[in-house]
């Protein structure tokens, strides 16, 4: 009888048992990708994992705009557009796929499709043709394209770009060098499948629960060959996880700060790569130049960051992170918008619609997590410090976005993260006269000299000083604080030394 129930006990592990596979590394994300397509890769979620999934013919190494997939690059001379010639090796991703891949950026509409204005063409240039034949083309002032066979013979291929004149070699190779401009594979695209160039490929996306990704290519001893990111919305659940050893990284909120694991080893800083701030509606015409001083001069920064924030995060000047403007010389002038209480009361009562504004409720967006409530809750207590009436309106992260897109709520607190490692960054599409609402400029802020700088196809340090000083004194945002992430992770994870740079 006893070896009976043996025997029952085994077989019910063997059927019972709810199927795992192992992965050698799993972390948390606190949301599902809004996309994975390349061009939708405007959310946290999607660009950290763009980073592991998505390759251009440009990356960033060591501050350089380096590609392992291009054998040449030759300037040709026009005297109405800048031409330039790219031939590509053996390594690299099938011609088709690269035409196909950089003509999306020409033909479709997406979020940040004005930062790519200056992308005219990108041609086909057959290496060696058997036959008379036409290139293949796609223009931005023709979006359709016209289909060529021909014959390689082994050659390598060459794509040729047509930009826009002035633009230069640095600006280019900076935008074919982000997310947006991912290479991806043209046939599979058309079967609703995803095949990326990137260190890893999309295994299986179960939506709401996990994404696991497998390398597809030979990799280093400081990268796991695969990878679970699990999505735990809740901070508390990441670290119940973490301390059963089920998970291997995850990014700690304010919160959580202060518990022991926070000041060990096993914490990662990253500094200087986001800003936090309120966006002002630009909409409305009470919210003045007067308003928006009233607004910015009534919020305890440092007494936030350090009561709050347990000192994990950096003040700004204006948009930019100190940490960040540290690494630049650029001799901004002194702007005031420290706290203080008299001086906003004071510009409150220049605005334009006081004292009406003060009767009116003013909504206060923002994402719903504990995080940003709490957040939200002492800016709240610092608005009403000065006589305003504010009612807060914790949302889910999709129906914020779109909602602030289409330029509802007053106030909403969000957070931009840096897409690439230049001063433009902070600047670009964040107050871009033509990407408002959900292109980044979700103030709806209208300066059209700082378009015009933005614009400039040779734009240098000069401009962008202009344009912060600009922005810093006319105030669209409540200007925060820039918050520093901070990363709880495992042993296991800290043997993959490169694994730290993709968070």
């Amino acid at each position: 009888m006893r070896t009976l129930s043996l025997v029952f006990f085994l077989l019910s592990l063997t059927f019972c048992r709810r199927e795992t596979e192992e992965f050698a590394i799993q972390i948390a994300l606190p949301s599902d990708p809004a996309h994975l397509d390349p061009l939708f890769s405007t959310d946290l979620t999607s660009q950290k994992l763009a980073r592991f999934l998505h390759q251009g013919i440009f990356h960033t190494e060591k501050e350089s705009l380096v590609s392992p997939w291009i054998s040449k690059i030759k300037h040709i001379n026009d005297p109405s557009e800048e031409i330039w010639q790219i031939e590509f090796n053996e390594s690299s991703p099938p011609i088709t796929d690269i035409h196909f891949s950089l003509s999306r950026l020409i033909t479709e509409s997406y979020p940040r499709k004005a930062d790519y204005q200056f992308l005219k063409s990108v041609k086909m240039i057959p290496p060696t043709p058997i036959m008379a034949s036409s290139s293949i083309s796609v223009s931005s002032a023709t979006p359709t394209s016209s289909t060529t066979t021909f014959v390689t013979n082994g050659s390598r291929s060459t794509l040729e770009f047509h930009f826009q004149k002035g633009t230069t070699e640095t600006e280019w190779k900076e935008k074919l060098s982000l997310p947006f401009a991912s290479i991806i594979g043209k046939e599979e695209w058309k079967n609703q499948n995803l095949k990326t160039y990137g260190k890893y490929k999309l295994k299986q996306w179960k939506k709401n629960e996990f994404i696991d990704l497998m390398s597809q290519k030979e990799l280093s001893k400081g990268l796991p060959t695969s990878i679970r990111f699990r999505i735990l919305p809740q901070s508390t659940t990441s670290l119940f996880l973490y301390r059963k050893s089920e998970l291997d990284a995850f990014k700690l909120s304010d919160f959580l700060l202060s518990i022991p694991e926070a000041i060990s080893e096993f914490t990662l800083t990253k500094k200087g790569r986001s800003v936090q701030y309120v966006t002002i509606n630009q909409t409305n015409h009470c919210f003045d130049i007067h308003f928006r001083n009233a607004l910015n001069f009534s919020i305890p920064r440092e007494l936030i960051i350090k009561k709050l924030l347990e000192n994990h995060a950096d003040l700004t000047y204006g948009p930019v992170p100190l940490p960040y403007l540290e690494k630049l010389n650029l001799n901004l002038k002194k702007i005031d918008i420290l706290f203080d209480k008299e001086k906003a009361i004071s510009e409150l009562k220049l605005s334009k619609c006081y004292p009406a504004v003060l009767s009116k409720e003013l909504e206060f967006r923002m994402r719903g997590d504990d995080e940003n409530q709490t957040k939200g809750r002492a800016i709240k207590q610092a608005l009403e410090d000065i006589g305003l009436k504010i009612r807060l309106k914790p949302m889910e992260k999709a129906p914020l976005y779109k909602e602030n897109g289409e330029g509802k709520g007053d106030l909403t607190l969000l957070t931009w993260y840096s897409d690439y490692d230049s001063i433009w960054n902070f600047l670009d599409p964040l107050f871009h006269p033509e990407k408002i609402g959900n292109g980044g400029n979700r103030s709806f802020y209208q300066n059209q000299m700082i378009g015009k700088l933005l614009n400039k196809p040779n734009r240098n340090i000069d401009d962008a000083k202009q344009v912060i000083e600009t922005v810093t004194n006319e105030k669209p945002w409540i200007f925060l604080w820039s918050i520093q992430e901070n990363y709880l992770v495992s042993k296991e994870f800290l043997r993959y030394s490169e694994l730290a740079d993709y968070l």
